[in-house]
């Protein structure tokens, strides 16, 4: 722990001079511009996950109204309960729609990956991109965060990444059917075991183009502050959600990476706050936007942050190790575009409504034990206990079937399998219950 502006502390994983990270870890070492003024944020900010005023960030669509408007109406055009591919510049996906509602209404969506009913395996390329932060005030360096840096006696960030659930193909999940494979894999032949070829895969790999990144922060310009509290008590930094999005895209202008391939980018224990509203904390975001090596395509790509098992975490269980990517991952994956659209429907935690199929924030908000799926796997460095999230399925969107379906996974009782109270009309206490665990789900009309 160091001593920060007299006042304030600040508890830091590794506490290091700028030349501390695990350069050899990669080929190459490239920085992104430092800023040269702005002010400090000025205050101590009290930590929430993901809150209600920060969702414009969860999720973000940067793409044109004719490409938004080109993949919906693709998907229209599937037959009803069949799937087209898509054809736009971009990982591989397929598409169809689904009706909800007693105005019929029709939701298109596009998926990572091929047609469920056709069969067969698609290979996705991501690419892990660390990102070290090294934060500075008054010019000097005071903290660095990097996720190429044994933060856990097991290994650095991103080779647990690499070990994780997400790319593992060993790992065993209950049904139904039961799986072993990947995380994502899993979770897809579950949401479309009905109309899915026994040998539909959507397969990960994990690459690193030999870059490390690595950004300098300076708290006199606002772009980091701190937050209250960590699981010690001690306040820790946050860094600002604009300044590192521009960063964000900085560092994927330079990468080109191929619009087939989903960049990843990871960080280190670093969570974010906005400048503007002062709300915090994000931790990790999907986005679709212009191709950079082809502007005729789409570039979809996430980033999230690792909180090592042996760091002072300021969510508890939430967020720890690959919780936040297993979250953003499959919510890019069923929603690569950030275009579907759903009936609205109210969050686990009951925080504010939303109306988009975004399959992680359905559960985050509620109690830790529905949250988090723990497994553990045997890495390179010993037995690792990762955090996954459980995540809602296709058909609690589509609330197809209504009663008695299974709405959750890994854990399928996440959200209950139970049917809804008889007579439910949706404006009584007992028909918050699409969903038991630790709260309940309201969907708003049309219904």
């Amino acid at each position: 722990m160091r001593k920060l502006l007299c006042s304030l502390t600040l508890s830091a994983l590794a506490l290091t001079s700028v030349g501390g990270f695990a350069a050899t870890k990669a080929k190459v070492i490239k920085y992104v511009p430092k800023a040269t003024k702005g002010k400090p944020y000025g205050k101590i900010l009290t930590a929430k996950k993901d809150p209600s005023n920060l969702v414009q960030f969860k999720a973000q669509n940067h793409l044109s109204y004719a490409v938004n408007q080109k993949i919906l109406n693709a998907a229209k055009t599937a037959k009803k309960g069949g799937y087209v591919n898509g054809t736009i510049d971009t990982v591989p996906y397929f598409s169809s729609w689904f009706i909800t509602g007693s105005r019929n209404s029709v939701y298109p969506y596009s998926m990572v990956g091929h047609s469920p009913a056709a069969g067969g395996t698609t290979n996705i390329t991501t690419q892990l991109i660390p990102l070290v932060t090294v934060l500075l005030y008054n010019g000097t360096a005071v903290a660095v965060y990097d996720p190429t840096a044994a933060n856990d006696p097991q290994g650095d960030d991103i080779s647990l990444v690499a070990q994780s659930p997400i790319y593992d193909a060993t790992t065993a999940y209950p049904g139904p059917p039961s799986q072993t494979g990947q995380f994502e894999d899993g979770h897809q032949r579950v949401s479309f075991r009905s109309t899915a070829a026994a040998n539909w895969h959507t397969q990960l790999s994990a690459t690193n183009s030999g870059t490390v990144w690595v950004q300098f922060l300076e708290y006199n310009y606002g772009e980091w502050a701190l937050a209250c509290c960590d699981s010690n008590g001690n306040d820790f930094p946050v860094f600002e959600i604009n300044t590192i999005s521009n960063n964000f895209e900085y560092i994927l202008q330079n990468e080109v990476p191929a619009n087939s391939t989903v960049p990843i980018i990871v960080t280190d224990y670093l969570t974010a706050y906005d400048g503007y509203s002062g709300g915090c904390c994000i931790l990790g975001y999907h986005t679709a936007e212009t191709g950079i090596a082809d502007p005729a395509g789409v570039l979809v790509w996430t980033w999230a942050t690792f909180i090592p098992n042996s760091a002072p975490s300021p969510f508890g269980p939430f967020g720890r190790s690959t919780m936040v990517l297993s979250h953003e991952v499959d919510e890019l994956v069923n929603d690569p575009f950030v275009n579907t659209n759903v009936s609205p429907w109210v969050d686990g935690g009951v925080g504010f409504a939303q109306a988009n199929l975004e399959t992680g924030d359905v559960i985050e908000g509620m109690a830790a034990s529905d949250v988090v799926y723990p497994v553990t796997l045997n890495t390179t460095g010993g037995p690792y206990n990762y955090s996954l999230q459980n995540v809602a399925n296709l058909e609690w969107f589509t609330r197809n079937p209504f009663n008695g379906g299974i709405y959750s996974w890994p854990n399928t009782y996440t959200l209950g399998q139970a049917p809804h109270p008889v007579g439910c009309t949706f404006q009584t206490v007992n028909c918050w219950s699409y969903g038991q665990g630790s709260a309940g789900f309201y969907f708003g009309p049309p219904y």
